[in-house]
């Protein structure tokens, strides 16, 4: 088998801040969505995608991902799409870092893969051990009265995994997590996430006002350095997200006992190739995960899917759900009932992507592009 035809889409997805960074930023409505559709040579078809949120959550952007696939596409034409270790070795061959883009083209190989064996992703990646993904809901930054508002309404929706979003006043952060949790006594997990939001000395000064809390503390500074210092101080369980960027910070927050869980966002680590290698290395050192993304369509939402589906529950905080920005292209894709996503056993990501409603493709690659 091999590949015949990259086609490179753009869509728009609706898109609701949640958290703090977005507090002195622009605020977009919607997130312009990059689906690659991989052909091989047999008329199979698979699916990858890369969603930045804007051009200011991590650093990637729309253009800036569809101008790295123009310039690894050339290489794959002709490739095999299941020879996914050899793929990856083709795109780092022509192009350093761009790891965004790298992700739909990998997460799309690995559609194609399963849709070629007749077997799902997570039966690829050692076994399906899940057919309900526990998820997450986030409880946005907003006042105390309405953040008690929303977890209620989660609760009632059948959730037990919370993301407390802070990051602003100190003062204001401490009252929001005592007002929702102080009196708490459920078995439900708590992850307080400030965005990176806080400066060192707040930080410090947040933790150490809900010693009394039972929550873990998520990504609290902007540099890992002040993560790192203030998990030694903290004894609340931290959680690291936007930086670690590869298996090798990874590696030395590992060896620095920085963390002790991980959100592994799929397209940030450069797609499930290189994410599945982080989760293993976090089961290997008893560190918790989070497998999700940023943002996207029924795609994305597959995708973690797949990969959370094949990691044992008892090591996961949730997947997120993409409650606020869907974008619907796809049949079959996991469905959010009870606080978690339910899978099919369909091959591959699982999905009956709508072609039409991915309307026309913004690139087309095919033999004559080779380089």
């Amino acid at each position: 088998m091999k590949i015949e035809r990259i086609s490179v889409y753009s869509v728009a997805i609706p898109f609701k801040p949640l958290g703090s960074i977005w507090v002195d930023r622009r605020r977009p409505d919607h997130l312009d969505s990059t689906i690659v559709a991989i052909q091989a040579d047999n008329g199979l078809i698979g699916f990858g995608e890369s969603c930045p949120i804007g051009a200011v959550y991590l650093p990637a952007f729309a253009g800036g991902l569809r101008a790295g696939i123009d310039v690894m596409a050339g290489a794959l034409i002709g490739e095999n799409p299941t020879d996914i270790d050899a793929i990856y070795s083709v795109m780092d061959g022509v192009l350093t870092g761009h790891v965004h883009a790298k992700a739909a083209i990998d997460i799309a190989c690995w559609d194609l893969f399963g849709k070629s064996t007749g077997l799902s992703i997570s039966d690829l990646m050692g076994g399906r051990l899940l057919d309900l993904v526990p998820a997450y809901a986030s409880i946005p930054l907003s006042d105390s009265a309405q953040m008690c508002k929303t977890l209620e309404d989660r609760r009632q929706d059948g959730f037990q995994r919370f993301q407390i979003k802070v990051g602003g006043n100190v003062r204001e952060d401490i009252d929001r997590v005592n007002t929702l949790l102080a009196d708490d006594d459920s078995d439900d997990v708590f992850m307080v996430d400030a965005n990176r939001g806080w400066a060192k000395d707040d930080a410090l000064r947040v933790v150490k006002a809900l010693d009394h809390i039972d929550c873990y503390i998520e990504q609290p500074c902007a540099s890992y350095r002040a993560c790192l210092s203030i998990r030694r101080r903290a004894r609340h369980p931290v959680i690291l997200d936007e930086v670690i960027d590869s298996v090798t910070d990874l590696s030395r927050a590992i060896e620095d006992d920085a963390l002790d869980g991980l959100v592994i966002k799929i397209t940030h680590a450069g797609g499930l190739t290189p994410a599945r290698l982080m989760r293993d290395i976090c089961l290997a050192h008893g560190i918790k995960v989070r497998i999700e993304d940023t943002a996207g369509s029924e795609v994305t939402r597959a995708a973690q899917a797949q990969l959370a589906a094949a990691t044992p529950e008892n090591v996961q905080l949730g997947s997120y759900t993409f409650i606020n920005d869907m974008a619907p292209v796809a049949n079959n894709a996991p469905k959010l009932r009870e606080g978690a996503l339910h899978l099919n056993n369909d091959p591959g990501l699982g999905l009956d992507v709508d072609l039409t409603a991915l309307g026309d493709p913004v690139a087309v690659y095919t033999r004559g592009d080779c380089v």
